[in-house]
């Protein structure tokens, strides 16, 4: 009996989940007014703010707006969501329209264009600085094999951005420092 009910409540579920891949998402965000109700409806329905991740990640734009109008939905929900496998998408996603971009736009200059998207993200995970890190990973890994000269630069400036800093290394020993402390007065 407790399988039937299982299955009798994931029946809705799945058609729902089902219905989201009928959504043209595209529609849903074509103005900031449009963005924000879209971002509205993700709160509390989980499998739509998955959808709608998982649409902007692999989005082909059909115009401009519609690339700028994916790029602030994508950084929009990147800073709304507590999901860390939504987070690496758009992430991913937002890496993967700018590299497009690169490659087909050349008055794009690639190395502002990737401190402009770093700083994009940076500010949308600003909570979240684990999710800024692992950006450069997958920078890296979408970085392989690329012959494209105006994309690896991309990437390698992205990397750079988004790597933490190496530790500095302090010039004063430790012993240099107690040779200038002077000694107690009676030793």
């Amino acid at each position: 009996m407790t399988s039937l009910v299982s299955v009798c409540l994931a029946i809705p579920v799945i058609v729902w989940a089902q219905s989201q891949r009928n959504v043209d998402f595209g529609a849903l965000i074509r103005t900031p007014a449009d963005i924000q109700a879209t971002l509205e409806r993700c709160d509390g329905h989980p499998a739509f703010e998955t959808a709608l991740a998982n649409w902007l990640e692999t989005a082909k734009p059909r115009s401009p707006a519609e690339q700028e109008a994916i790029r602030q939905t994508s950084l929009r929900l990147l800073e709304d969501t507590t999901d860390q496998q939504l987070a690496l998408g758009l992430i991913s996603g937002l890496l993967q329209h700018a590299l497009d971009a690169v490659q087909t736009d050349p008055a794009i200059i690639p190395k502002q264009h990737a401190q402009a998207l770093y700083t994009d993200i940076a500010k949308a995970v600003r909570r979240h600085r684990s999710k800024a890190k692992e950006s450069a990973t997958l920078a890296s890994v979408l970085g392989e094999g690329l012959t494209d000269a105006r994309q690896a630069g991309f990437v390698k400036e992205f990397i750079a951005l988004a790597e933490p800093p190496a530790p500095r290394r302090v010039g004063i020993t430790n012993a240099a420092v107690s040779a200038r402390i002077p000694a107690p007065a009676g030793q």
